[in-house]
């Protein structure tokens, strides 16, 4: 490569992360929050799709019991699950009548993917006037779902947040880049003042007016992007859209059963979401990534280029503090986490395109973009 294009790539890479990391310094929730005068304005109603979430549900029951505001309901829907998902649920449910099990015992119908089938059925059996949509490793402050209350009554926008990422594995880590992408390069962050692309799917709280009046999951139902096209339902509609990272108020552990998990968890919709933000868009994160590529390949050619590797571990430890608990090796030894990136990215390519079908949970799914 020619050596003015190099550093001309590496210097928009650079220039990029400094966009990025502006891009979200007002997007962390605080515990320490404080607002208007606090006002629950509805019933609230929780809504969980949970297939094979044995490890993670009772986690979450506990957080929602605990929570410094009341809620409505809080229905989990079992999505045809093989564990003991549904157990756990009917254990919990004999000690509160506001927890209640919907059991979907048999597979989507056809057109529907799981995620969106269950939140769809979630809604129907439910009665509140705002809906929280929370994944099953989604773990809790206290305080919370009040904070994203007094976030909804200062803006009335639907509002979703992307989980603050916890480890107790070392493999979990893995998650390094292909986080940082989701997060700065999703355009679920106004990027230069632009609109957000989506909402994060871990998190979506939402009037039950706004959420029927854009059609809900059942406009998104074939989709495995779902989050994404959800929102841009909310968009279409001229609803508008917050965005947050959880800090320390919202967290998750996302692949607990191991690198098998974590490998296919990724490769289901990489490929898809890389260019749901627009084609600008997509450019930014490409030259971004092109440049930490080049600083990994081209490390030993010169004294240069060992000091922009440096400098690249000081832009990722930055960018990545937000997003969990990474430590100093995941940083000094960034190229691990974004050669294996590239591995679930090629491969991810490979199911969209040419198999046209991912695997998630012991399911075969038809991509619909």
């Amino acid at each position: 490569m020619n050596f003015i294009v190099e550093k001309i790539i590496i210097l928009v890479s650079l220039v990029v992360s400094i966009l990025y990391l502006f891009s979200i310094r007002s997007r962390l929730l605080y515990s320490k929050y404080r607002s208007l005068p606090f006002k629950l304005i509805g019933k609230i109603s929780v809504i969980i799709p949970a297939r094979n979430e044995e490890t993670n549900i009772e986690k979450l029951l506990k957080t929602l019991i605990k929570q410094s505001i009341e809620l409505h309901e809080i229905i989990i829907v079992n999505d045809n699950s093989s564990d003991n998902t549904a157990n756990i649920v009917e254990h919990f449910s004999k000690k509160s009548r506001k927890i209640k099990l919907i059991n979907l015992l048999e597979e989507p119908p056809e057109g529907w993917t799981g995620k969106s089938w269950a939140l769809w059925n979630g809604v129907k059996n439910s009665s509140g006037d705002l809906l929280l949509f929370l994944d099953a490793d989604v773990e809790l402050d206290e305080r919370a779902i009040e904070i994203l209350v007094q976030k909804y009554n200062e803006s009335g926008d639907v509002i979703s947040v992307w989980p603050y990422q916890r480890f107790e594995c070392l493999y979990e880590h893995l998650t390094l880049a292909a986080n940082l992408l989701i997060v700065y390069s999703s355009k679920n962050f106004p990027f230069l003042g632009n609109k957000p692309a989506g909402l994060f799917g871990p998190v979506i709280f939402t009037s039950r007016d706004d959420y029927i009046q854009i059609g809900g999951h059942k406009a998104v139902r074939e989709s495995i992007l779902e989050d994404l096209k959800l929102g841009k339902q909310y968009l279409i509609h001229g609803k508008k859209i917050d965005n947050y990272l959880g800090n320390g108020l919202i967290k998750f552990r996302m692949y607990p059963e191991g690198i098998k998990q974590l490998f296919e968890g990724y490769t289901k919709n990489m490929a898809s979401g890389s260019i749901f933000g627009g084609f600008w868009n997509f450019i930014a994160a490409f030259l971004w990534m092109f440049g930490i590529y080049l600083s990994i390949f081209r490390i030993f050619d010169s004294l240069w280029n060992l000091l922009l590797y440096i400098t690249y571990i000081f832009i990722i430890l930055i960018l990545s503090k937000p997003l969990g608990d990474y430590k100093w090796y995941d940083f000094l030894f960034y190229p691990v986490h974004f050669l294996f990136f590239l591995s679930v990215f090629i491969f991810s390519i490979f199911e969209t395109v040419f198999l046209k079908q991912v695997s998630w949970k012991g399911r075969k799914i038809s991509v619909q973009r």
